[in-house]
């Protein structure tokens, strides 16, 4: 079974049964990360946990690329240095000599040893929708080719407007294995779907999401969905 964690109520009825017991709390709690781990609490997170790491979790890829090439390949892993060769060799013909000399001078002045161990043979997922719209997403969705390619440019500058023109803004959902995927907290798809309860309850609360990534590449049956987003998207809290 693949899980959508901002989905709760598509959990087997004896999850659903228990997330009920604790609607008075969930409209108490202001933020999830006190709810979740509240003594009454804190059994389901572990429970439901349990559960999503017996299946599979959507994972949420924010990118600007070209969707048949996603729906052929699926999300590979690759380090920097390749990816921004396989740009050039791609989308090269679109700059201007003095531009390319331009990208590689900033790219390797921002992509030293510590940014690159941070992002090299990785594919990082957030696993609600929450941050769509937000300041980091809308980065990742208006300039194409992922952060190995436009982190060091800016969406309203000249070299940031041209790489803007390539691909389209795609919100990719993939089933992943939670065993295979790497994220920052204890109990992570436990704590996001009561997160994604608690929201449902009080629709003020403040919710948890969660960045993770995975060292392995999604294959092309395991993308669910690749979408194609056509106005801007401002965030629905």
């Amino acid at each position: 079974m693949d899980i959508d964690l901002s989905k709760p109520l598509d959990l087997p009825a004896e999850f659903i049964e228990r997330l009920h017991r604790i609607e008075s709390l969930c409209k108490r709690h202001e933020f999830s990360e006190e709810l979740v781990e509240s003594r009454e609490v804190s059994a389901l997170v572990r429970d439901i946990d349990q559960y999503c790491n017996e299946n599979r979790v959507i994972g949420v890829h924010y990118t600007r690329a070209l969707p048949e090439s996603i729906s052929a390949n699926g999300l590979l892993v690759r380090d920097g240095e390749e990816i921004r060769r396989e740009f050039l060799r791609q989308h090269g013909h679109r700059f201007s000599e003095a531009e390319i000399n331009e990208i590689k001078e900033r790219w390797s002045k921002y992509f030293d040893r510590g940014q690159s161990s941070a992002r090299d043979g990785r594919i990082f997922f957030n696993f609600t929708e929450i941050e769509l719209g937000e300041s980091g997403s809308e980065y990742l969705l208006g300039l194409y080719g992922g952060e190995q390619v436009s982190m060091c440019f800016e969406l309203d500058e000249a070299l940031g407007i041209k790489l803007g023109t390539i691909g389209n803004p795609l919100v990719v959902r993939c089933a992943l294995y939670p065993s295979q995927v790497k994220t920052f907290i204890e109990h992570p798809w436990g704590k996001i779907l009561v997160s994604s309860f608690h929201a449902m309850i009080n629709p003020n609360a403040y919710r948890i999401d969660q960045d993770g990534y995975q060292e392995v590449p999604v294959k092309p049956e395991d993308v669910i969905e690749v979408r194609v987003l056509t106005n801007r998207v401002t965030r629905t809290h």
